[in-house]
């Protein structure tokens, strides 16, 4: 702009500031903060919220009613980095109840993007011994709780006490056409483990340890999966593990399965996974979906639910929920993880099974719908 252009602009009125920023270069919000991957063993980078684009008091807001609502662990992450945490156990690996049935489906990702397997072989492939009626079930309907087997609580806990969990399962009673029903089964997941080891020939917990928990740097001192009355691990909900520790597997499936630049897990599978089966609007593979406007719940027979899993949060987030209120909360469109590990202190009188999963106790729905309320750009 010449001077005498300046100087006709300051003439007719406009503050010098004015002008002043129209010679200076557009100024621009700086650029997120983006925290590299924790080494093995490391804790995870922190930083202050502003810095990713979040509010620090709602973030600090989001945490303390975590905290006042009886989690002992909180912790949020945005673009990798710590934003604001409570810790009432510290570093000690704490049980994830179900939560548990979400690692196995990554580490049954893992596996499938290995080649071992794929979604839609039927189990017979793996299980000559199956009949007919259980051969043609599929791991994606194994994945997705839509096996058709026979299912009570009362049952499925009885099978996996039995000494022979995997024959329970092949020998359970076909009450539906696979793929047709949602029934929040338990026993049957310990076929996804047998296939694992049948396919890959290592056992399962070994398997995850190698595969997964050692690229992304969890030490095998700071995890335990147990096992049932025959052995296998029990992947309905036997894992314990520390807060950081989950979030590292959140953000990988935030990274699109890629952990230091190595592919781990297959994109189309977490598409796959993040995408409700026709049975269920809120469920897709043992992970918890907010991808429909209803979904099924936990009773027998599973009851509509006439709202989100998790009103109030995108709905492209997902989670990995366990009883009492278990929780890896991951957010695409936020790149936003929230981790949430401790005790209930209520829940939905209108859903009270509900907090099998965690998801019906309303204080949760509330922690996380603040940690994404938090983020202002």
């Amino acid at each position: 702009m010449s001077s005498r252009s300046i100087a006709r602009l300051a003439g007719s009125g406009i503050a010098l500031l004015s002008v002043a920023a129209l010679l200076a270069p557009a100024a621009t919000a700086a650029p997120p903060a983006q925290c590299a991957e924790p080494a093995p063993g490391a804790v995870p980078e922190i930083r202050a919220a502003e810095t990713v684009g979040m509010d620090a008091a709602a973030v600090a807001d989001a945490v303390a009613f975590g905290a006042q609502h009886l989690a002992h662990a909180v912790q949020i992450y945005r673009h990798g980095c710590l934003v604001g945490q409570h810790l009432a156990t510290g570093e000690l690996p704490m049980p994830l109840a179900s939560g548990s049935k979400g690692v196995a489906a990554v580490a049954v990702g893992r596996a499938i993007t290995l080649g071992h397997f794929g979604l839609d072989d039927p189990i017979g492939t793996f299980f000559p011994e199956a009949d007919p009626a259980h051969a043609r079930i599929t791991v994606r309907q194994i994945l997705n709780q839509t096996s058709g087997l026979h299912f009570t609580w009362a049952d499925d806990i009885a099978s996996t006490a039995n000494s022979d969990s995997v024959t329970a399962a092949l020998t359970a009673p076909v009450a539906a056409e696979p793929g047709t029903t949602f029934l929040y089964a338990q026993n049957v997941l310990v076929l996804l483990a047998e296939i694992v080891e049948r396919t890959t020939g290592t056992e399962f917990v070994d398997f995850v340890h190698q595969e997964l928990m050692a690229p992304l740097g969890i030490d095998r001192g700071a995890w335990n999966w147990s096992r049932d009355d025959s052995g296998k691990a029990a992947v309905a909900g036997g894992l314990s593990m520390r807060a950081a520790d989950l979030a590292r597997i959140g953000r990988l499936l935030l990274q699109d399965g890629r952990w230091a630049d190595r592919p781990l897990i297959d994109p189309a599978f977490i598409r796959a996974g993040t995408t409700p089966s026709a049975a269920n609007g809120g469920y897709g593979f043992l992970w918890w979906l907010n991808a429909g406007e209803n979904y099924r719940s936990v009773d027998v027979p599973a009851q509509l639910r006439d709202r989100r899993v998790l009103e109030g949060l995108p709905a492209d987030t997902y989670t990995f929920s366990g009883a009492l209120g278990q929780f890896a909360v991951m957010i695409p469109s936020l790149d936003l993880v929230v981790i949430r590990l401790g005790v209930p202190d209520t829940f939905d009188p209108a859903d009270p099974l509900n907090f099998l999963t965690g998801t019906g106790n309303p204080n949760n729905a509330e922690l996380f719908r603040r940690a994404a309320a938090a983020v202002i750009r």
